[in-house]
């Protein structure tokens, strides 16, 4: 169970540093390939985190707590970053996700 949660929240973060080099090179065009090969470079690599949670848990329950969280993490993550705020639609739509994930969760 703790070995799921590592591998879980270690795929959350290089996902939300992949999706934060992304945006970064977006805005710096003259660097685009450097920040776009270090986005790659940590999503990527972190499918050999998922590829651990599929053999080790449920593959539905994996995908779907390791793609929701990233999702919703990035979501987050970039917002504090570049100073994006959340209409209230989609913080309705982010506790959906939340609940969602918890949901199947449950067995």
């Amino acid at each position: 169970m703790i070995t799921n949660i590592v591998l879980l929240t270690v795929f959350w973060f290089m996902q939300v540093i992949a999706q934060i080099f992304f945006k970064t090179g977006s805005l710096h065009p003259d660097k685009w390939l450097l920040f776009f090969i270090l986005g790659n470079v940590f999503g990527a690599s972190s499918i050999w985190f998922l590829m651990m949670l599929y053999k080790n848990m449920n593959v539905n329950i994996a995908l779907a707590l390791a793609t929701g969280g990233s999702f919703l993490l990035t979501q987050i993550v970039l917002s504090f970053v570049f100073r994006s705020s959340f209409n209230w639609i989609q913080i309705v739509g982010i506790l959906g996700i939340a609940v969602c994930m918890i949901l199947v969760v449950l067995q």
